[in-house]
């Protein structure tokens, strides 16, 4: 089954932005447990790319969403600068609540494209849970 082009372009819209949102996330997390540059980087990598691989592996998708559109590492190493930057200048109080919005939103966009992505690979109904 093929998707029409402006899905496609739809869904890749939606996995950059819960990319980004998981980003901000695990961003928001390492800066509370005042991690250093590497360790920052790590978990926003690992928070940004965790689930969505996760996915892909579960779907036998390949390749990986983040290797196919390879510019995701390096929007997420300037994502990264960029804020570490900003709350080192403005003095930001990071909570945990500032963390819940983005994990709420990245949680509700991947979960809308893998949806889409099982149902476009016409799984069996168990396999979209």
């Amino acid at each position: 089954m093929h998707d029409p082009p402006y899905l496609s372009l739809l869904l890749t819209a939606v996995e950059a932005a819960a990319t980004i949102a998981f980003a901000l996330s695990g961003l928001i997390e390492a800066a509370r447990k005042r991690l250093d540059a590497v360790g920052v980087c790590m978990v926003a990598g690992l928070t940004a790319f965790g689930g969505g691989t996760l996915r892909d592996v579960l779907l036998d998708r390949r390749p990986f969403f983040w290797v196919e559109h390879a510019a995701w590492l390096w929007v997420l190493l300037a994502l990264c600068i960029a804020a570490m930057l900003v709350l080192r200048a403005r003095h930001f109080a990071l909570t945990a609540r500032a963390m819940q919005w983005p994990d709420a939103l990245g949680l509700g966009l991947f979960s809308a494209s893998g949806t889409q992505l099982a149902l476009s690979q016409e799984l069996p109904p168990s396999s979209r849970c």
